[in-house]
């Protein structure tokens, strides 16, 4: 197999009720212990890293804020990822958290080079985040803090202000995919969630950009297409039922045109004998100097009115600022402290006064002795512990125990002042340092033994030894143990004293520092309790401000609105200044011709020009002394043209309401009626052009449909493409897989009759489907139509999700065939875990850059592996390699299929969960019992 890259290890610190936690992201894994133990929150933390959008992510029906606080409770907790990289590179990716004091949030960071574990830690403890980052720039790790979309860029291969870092751990084909490769990766760690609908969606997703994507309100396609028609054809039927009126107004047409004729011929013959009427012009310019004089001075009283508004809304601007000010800073202070409260303030600044003293306290203990002082009393007190830890483990068997079996208390006391203390705490149990062989023999030499002394005095061959002077040998029994745990336990804590005292004793210049922070710690505190106390006086003011505030406000735009309406008057005023200079300039110009005209006239109110006009062929001679009879004669056919002009107006209205009004766009009255007229007289000819606008709205319905069904004729080739393609892969226990699109046959089929129909049609037929509510001729095409309608209003709008469906269909290895509508429905447990891990997995490569795909591990996890049998195991860790993907099992007992059994331990009362890599078990494929090998480890 060629060789891959991506990730090798995750591992997880103090998160997740995990202590510690490293797992093989390179080789298939079981991951064993009991139920409800932490193996899917181990699983689930991928999320973090991999996908980092937490719109997209999932934690079993907890919510995202529960989620943050369980995985980052501290900023001493960390989710890591590391990675191997072309160019024998390696990454690490984090996710550090920030702590309660920052709502439980963390920070995505990494740096290049494998991860250690010894490079968080501190000693026994873990270090936090801030310091955790100083560590690594002393090692040289150039550690970069990334925010979610930078670590994604990162991942897929976006633009990112990284891209030095080329760590392209996800090889996307389009990096615009990315939120599909994620939807597919979440579900593909909570396999058990998986259903056909799901499969689907990812379909239509990862074949996106082959489709139109077209969403078609059939409805509204239907109307936009058909209005025009039916509206043409509902006014030809009108204009068929009202023949009578549209020959009454072809009559008045004609009527007026003659008239219209002769009165232009009469006006300018009539103008020439009136009379000028200047005393009415010397009254009208009277008139307008009077209006000229009231409008000059309504314009100066206005210009008082906007001074004094102008004068108050300066005064009130002033206050309205300065209540402005203050509520900008209670607003300031309220993003500070709204989730603060005082308690926690002054917790914060509690437990740093107690870390301030005890380092003050140490202090001054490092100060008051000498190094070497402390240094000798560890010495000497290590010793001590180490004595009675070695009387505490052997104290109901040792030989001490022994030796008071077999002498008087009086000779044992005499004989222990021959032997040290911690011989007599040997152990004599089976496998202990003293090993009795012979009880006879060995009580007979400690008879002897204790023979030689006589009143203190011990006779030795060539010596005598006086033991008066010394003291017995004080050894603890089973009696005394309770007392013997507790100097062992004050020993250890007071040793732990010492080692702090020395550690502050040679790093006294540091810890000094570190009391100085300390210090400015607690005043920072001390400092943002004060600004607290000023946030709570004044949220007790804030509401009575706010009103204030708000009443200014409404006051300043009443007085802003007074100021608009005395600005339109002034407007106003001016205009009509303007009007009445206009106005005398007219009636200067008009002096002559119209001083005299009478006020019955009306021929100045008729348009004796424009339109269709019939010219008077009589030659017009007028008596000056019969001149009032031939104006009042030329003014009674004047009001006769006008009943002709409201004759025609009112009779086109009667049929507009009637339904005639394709002619109402044209721009004058006389246009619309002669076009309606022309139309009368060709209504064969219209009945033509409605049936061609009929066949022409059809086939743009019809065109319409041809996107939807062009993009299910393109998802039936690239689903086949796709299939051939899993036909030239192993795949698990099965010997064939594909995913079918099964189009829904009654929608496809009356979409067809419509596309069918729509080319028959534009060859020539006719038909009459002109409106919603008649019966067609075409009773499939009816149909097709109402269906149509019926199921796109029903789904808000047709779309290709709506055309088909999808069908797994399986060969077994012994060539049986099935297919099934629902995953769940499949065979066994292991056919429905294949189907869904080859649909995931399938996807995700469709998604993968072609040249890279299989070359970057991508891990996917399976529940409840145990249901699975060991054969079919094998089999999807075969797939799964093969296609560029690392499983990882979990379950309550080992799963021997994989490559590395990975067991949970509990530590501290069944409350922490730890997996070191010590605790791995690599399963040797050659072995005959692994399970029972590693049952005893």
């Amino acid at each position: 197999m060629a060789e891959c890259y991506g990730l090798t290890k995750l591992a997880l610190l103090n998160t997740a009720g995990y202590g510690k936690c490293v797992l093989p992201l390179d080789k298939s894994v079981s991951v064993c212990a009991p139920n409800n133990t932490g193996k899917s929150s181990v699983i689930n933390a991928l999320q973090f890293p991999l996908i980092n959008d937490m719109r997209l992510t999932e934690w079993d029906g907890h919510s995202f804020e529960e989620t943050r606080k369980f995985y980052f409770a501290t900023d001493r907790s960390y989710v890591l990822l590391e990675a191997r990289l072309p160019g024998d590179r390696a990454m690490t990716i984090g996710v550090a958290g920030r702590g309660k004091a920052s709502g439980y949030q963390y920070q995505y960071f990494c740096y290049e080079g494998p991860l250690d574990m010894s490079d968080y830690m501190d000693g026994k403890a873990i270090l936090p985040y801030g310091k955790l980052m100083e560590r690594l720039q002393q090692y040289g790790r150039i550690p970069q803090e990334l925010k979610a979309s930078e670590l994604n860029a990162l991942l897929t291969g976006g633009a990112s202000p990284y891209d030095h870092l080329a760590m392209k751990l996800i090889p996307l084909n389009n990096v615009s995919d990315a939120p599909v490769y994620k939807e597919i990766f979440r579900r593909m760690l909570n396999l058990h969630k998986l259903t056909a609908q799901d499969v689907k969606g990812f379909m239509l997703k990862v074949f996106d950009r082959h489709f139109s994507n077209a969403r078609i309100d059939f409805l509204a396609v239907w109307h936009s297409a058909f209005d025009r028609v039916n509206r043409m054809r509902a006014q030809l039927l009108a204009m068929e039922k009202e023949a009578d009126a549209v020959k009454a107004l072809e009559h008045l047409l004609d009527s007026r045109a003659v008239l219209k004729g002769k009165l232009a011929a009469y006006q300018p013959r009539l103008d020439e004998a009136l009379v000028q009427w200047h005393d009415h012009m010397d009254e009208k310019h009277h008139e307008l100097s009077s209006r000229r004089e009231q409008l000059s001075e309504d314009k100066a009283g206005l210009k008082d009115k906007f001074s004094f508004l102008q004068n108050q809304m300066l005064a009130l601007g002033g206050t309205k600022t300065s209540l402005g000010q203050w509520l900008d800073e209670y607003n300031a202070l309220y993003q500070d402290f709204a989730l603060v409260d005082e308690p926690t303030l002054k917790a914060n600044i509690a437990s740093l006064k107690a870390e301030y003293e005890e380092l003050v306290g140490l202090l001054a203990s490092a100060k008051a002795q000498p190094m070497s002082a402390i240094e000798r009393r560890i010495k000497d007190l290590r010793r001590q512990l180490s004595s009675n830890k070695l009387q505490f483990k052997n104290l109901e068997y040792n030989l001490y125990s022994r030796l008071r079996e077999d002498l008087a208390p009086g000779e044992m006391a005499e004989v222990s002042k021959l032997l040290n203390p911690d011989l007599l705490a040997l152990s004599t149990a089976k496998g202990g340092e003293v090993e009795i062989t012979d009880d006879s023999a060995f009580g007979d030499f400690l008879e002897a033994v204790a023979s030689a002394i006589k009143g203190h005095i011990m006779q030795l061959p060539g010596a005598t030894v006086d033991l008066s002077h010394l003291h017995s040998a004080q050894f603890s029994a089973s009696e005394d143990k309770l007392h013997l745990k507790e100097t062992i336990d004050q020993q250890e804590a007071e040793l732990n004293q010492l080692n702090a005292q020395l550690k502050v004793a040679q790093d006294l210049e540091a810890k000094l520092a570190e009391k100085s922070a300390l210090e400015r710690q607690v005043e920072e505190e001390q400092a943002a309790l004060r600004a607290f106390k000023r946030f709570e006086e004044m949220q007790a003011l804030y509401p009575e401000r706010q009103a204030q505030f708000d009443t200014l406000a409404e006051e300043e735009a009443g007085l802003r609105e007074q100021l608009e309406e005395l600005r339109a008057m002034e407007s106003r005023l001016n205009d009509q200044l303007m009007q009445l200079k206009v106005t005398e300039d007219q009636f200067k110009r008009q002096d002559e011709t119209l001083s005299r005209v009478k006020g019955q006239r009306i021929d100045d109110q008729l348009d004796l020009i424009s339109g269709r006009t019939t010219p008077y062929m009589i030659d017009i001679r007028l008596d000056m002394d019969a001149l009032s009879e031939s104006l009042e004669h030329f003014n009674r056919e004047c009001r006769e043209l006008r009943d002709h002009d409201l004759g025609i107006s009112n009779t086109y209205m009667h049929l507009f309401k009637q339904g005639i009004s394709q002619f109402d766009g044209e721009p004058d009255e006389e246009t619309r009626c002669m076009k309606l007229i022309n139309s009368f007289h060709n209504l064969p000819a219209e009945r033509e052009v409605i049936a061609r606008q009929a066949r022409a709205a059809l086939v743009d319905v019809a065109g319409t449909l041809s996107s939807l069904r062009n993009d299910l004729h393109r998802l039936h080739g690239e689903m086949e493409r796709f299939n051939q393609g899993i036909t030239r892969h192993p795949i698990s226990n099965l010997k064939g897989f594909k995913i079918e699109v099964v189009d829904r046959p009654q929608l496809v089929q009356h979409i067809d009759t419509i596309l069918e129909t729509s080319r028959t049609y534009e060859s020539g037929e006719s038909f009459d489907l002109l409106d919603l509510n008649q019966p067609t001729d075409d009773k499939a095409l009816g149909e097709a139509k109402d269906y149509l309608i019926k199921v796109g209003t029903d789904a808000a709008g047709l779309t290709l999700d709506d055309l088909f469906d999808i069908r797994f269909k399986v060969t077994d290895r012994a060539g049986n065939t099935d297919s099934y509508d629902k995953i769940d429905s499949a065979g066994s447990n292991g056919t429905r875990i294949t189907i869904k891990l080859l649909c995931g997995m399938l996807f995700i490569r469709q998604l993968l850059s072609e040249k890279e795909r299989g070359l970057y591990r991508i891990p996917l996890y399976i529940d409840e592996a145990a249901d699975i049998d060991p054969s079919n195991q094998r089999a999807i860790i075969d797939t799964a390699r093969h296609f560029g993907f690392v499983p990882i099992f979990a379950s309550v007992k080992p799963q021997i299929s994989c490559d590395v059994v990975v067991p949970i331990r509990t530590t501290r009362d069944g409350t922490v969960n730890l997996v070191e890599e010590k605790d791995w078990i690599f399963i040797d494929a050659k072995a005959p019992e692994p399970e029972s090998a590693m049952e005893e480890a």
